[in-house]
This record gives structure tokens, C-alpha cells and sequence, in this order.
């Protein structure tokens, strides 16, 4: 596994995470998030994904599986 692309999805989806209250799959899954969200972090974190999904020729859910990234971690 790429491990710069790795930790570029991890901090990605941190970002996402921390911003909203929403799931990994509710957020990929929305055409747009709520204008109180869209902050220039959040909507390059958005991009990352796109961007690395397109890349590797995947969907963005197949990608964050892929990767383990989906689901939040176990606490």
C-alpha cells in the first residue's frame, strides 16, 4: 500500500470527521454539504477524496474501504 496516500485519505477523513456529524458514507454519499461546513479545509478534504478516487479508478466508498477508512475507529 502507498503510504503517502494513505496518510493523505487518514488526514482527509479526519478533517470530515471533526467538521461535521455526519458518516464517512453520508458524506461521500451528498451531492453538497451544509453551506455552515463548507470551510476551505473541508472542501480540500473533499477534493483529496475525489481526486484520489478518480486516480485510482475507483469509487470513493471502494477507496475509503480499501483503505479502512470508512467506518470510524473502534475506541
Amino acid at each position: 500500500m502507498d503510504a503517502p496516500l494513505r496518510d493523505m485519505l487518514i488526514k482527509a477523513v479526519e478533517i470530515l470527521r471533526e467538521a461535521t456529524d455526519l458518516t464517512m458514507d453520508e458524506v461521500i454519499g451528498i451531492r453538497a454539504l451544509p453551506e455552515s461546513t463548507r470551510t476551505p479545509e473541508v472542501c480540500y478534504a473533499l477534493g483529496v477524496l475525489e481526486g484520489a478516487a478518480v486516480a485510482l479508478r475507483s469509487t470513493k466508498r471502494e477507496m475509503l474501504e480499501d483503505h479502512d477508512l470508512l467506518t470510524a475507529a473502534k475506541r
